[in-house]
């Protein structure tokens, strides 16, 4: 929800205009970024207070006066979560008519959080993706391809909105399986693919063998994705690969890779980031406030998304613009067990070095007896020996974390690497790096009344 300053600029002076928005992005101050932010977080806090059932049981529930909240800290306890998003009607959140819905994937409920917009709000952020599409070098002259999921998800459609404001052909393929696309693609030549991580490194294996075409850059989103299968996917198309983030409730991205890859720069116009509780490496979870919004605004929205605040400046175009790391894990997926404290980056670095297994894995942690087990399941290529590959993760697990290979040592845990064939882990569009599958054990542990008296 903008204060009419901000939407003057917007709207007026920058206009559908990707090189102007691009070049307000190169040049506005570090102090113009904070008062705009200011102004408009106090307009979304009075905004949610009149019109949100959620927000006004919650600013009565902790005492809190929207009149005198100037930033999030003044919200102090109050965060929304996924579980607000599941557990309460979407009308609760609903402060305008909604046009758009979309509903959100990777959560651990069987029922999907349900996200609403406006068309102009769409509209809006299609601009800004316009701007970034811009930088990385898309032009009005260029063919672009969505090879996104479609049914329920909000990427194609913001994507679309981009696409439109740049004036640039889209075709939007859907997920359809690469064999398909790749015989599909070959009349449109497109040179800017928009696709998911798992589904490019597919499609990179086909086109190996069978040939490429001329690919400006690739954008990706979606989940995250290793750097040996940038690597990979770059060496084979011989082009660039630029990572975004962003989630359904923030209507796509949030931040995106600049030419340099090192952090996303954050769209702080339209968002106010914050990790309240970092820790002593300044990893915490990422928490966002909408800015813009009138039909769903959310109040410090946690993401369960692990990142940092990079430091220093990037020497990049948009170095005004903070950037975060890239995620390290979600909330969900750090998990202490007798292998230490592990998240899914620390598996990504133990097999970025291991030759013979594809993209994607996943490791279980398990209790099969007196101790912790951990599984780490890699899909292994044609020809391949699990046991080779099983001592490869051992010695880059000793030579990368030896407090780890200790551990496994003194028997504090047991582990071992299972085989699966290519394409079976992955079940649906996200596949969840780290499953601790003890919480179903120790659940189920809690119940069993004791047989001795308090």
């Amino acid at each position: 929800m903008r204060n009419a300053l901000s939407n003057l600029l917007d709207r007026v002076v920058l206009g559908e205009s990707p090189t102007r928005r691009l070049w307000f992005a190169r040049r506005m101050p570090d102090g113009y970024i904070r008062k705009t932010q200011s102004l408009d977080f106090k307009t979304t806090v009075r905004w949610v207070a009149q019109r949100s059932a959620f927000y006004r049981r919650r600013f009565r529930e902790l005492r809190i006066d929207p009149a005198l909240v100037r930033c999030p800290a003044d919200l102090g306890d109050l965060f929304t979560t996924s579980t607000d998003l599941l557990t309460h009607p979407a009308e609760d959140f609903l402060c305008d008519r909604a046009q758009a819905g979309f509903e959100t994937t990777g959560t651990l409920s069987p029922k999907s959080k349900r996200v609403f917009f406006s068309l102009d709000e769409m509209r809006d952020m299609g601009r800004d993706g316009a701007a970034g599409l811009w930088a990385l070098g898309v032009r009005r002259e260029d063919r672009m391809v969505s090879a996104l999921d479609l049914p329920f998800w909000n990427a194609g459609p913001a994507l679309r909105a981009s696409a439109q404001t740049l004036g640039c052909l889209l075709v939007e393929a859907g997920k359809i399986p690469p064999a398909e696309f790749y015989e599909r693609a070959a009349d449109y030549r497109f040179n800017v693919m928009v696709v998911e991580p798992s589904w490019i490194v597919s499609l990179t294996t086909i086109a190996e063998s069978a040939g490429t075409w001329p690919v400006k850059l690739m954008l990706v989103g979606g989940e995250n994705m290793s750097e040996r299968s940038r690597r990979y996917v770059e060496e084979v198309w011989k082009t660039d690969l630029y990572l975004t983030y962003g989630q359904t409730e923030s209507f796509g991205s949030a931040g995106t890779e600049c030419a340099r890859k090192n952090g996303y720069h954050l769209q702080e116009l339209k968002f106010w980031f914050e990790i309240p509780e970092p820790d002593d490496h300044g990893h915490g979870e990422l928490v966002f406030t909408t800015l813009s919004r009138r039909v769903m605004p959310l109040l410090r929205y946690r993401t369960s998304d692990v990142a940092r605040f990079m430091e220093g400046t990037c020497d990049c175009d948009l170095k005004m613009l903070r950037r975060i790391s890239k995620i390290i894990g979600r909330c969900d997926e750090m998990v202490n067990c007798g292998l230490g404290n592990i998240s899914p980056w620390m598996f990504e670095k133990v097999l970025e070095g291991v030759s013979g297994i594809a993209h994607d894995w996943q490791v279980l942690v398990t209790r099969p007896g007196l101790r912790d087990g951990i599984e780490i399941r890699v899909e292994l290529l044609d020809g391949v020996s699990q046991h080779v590959v099983d001592r490869a993760i051992r010695m880059s697990l000793q030579e990368l974390f030896p407090d780890m290979a200790r551990n496994l040592a003194m028997g504090l845990c047991e582990m071992k690497v299972a085989g699966a064939v290519r394409g079976t882990l992955r079940t649906g569009r996200k596949l969840r790096s780290i499953v601790d599958l003890r919480k179903t054990l120790f659940g189920a542990e809690a119940a069993v009344p004791s047989g001795h008296p308090a």
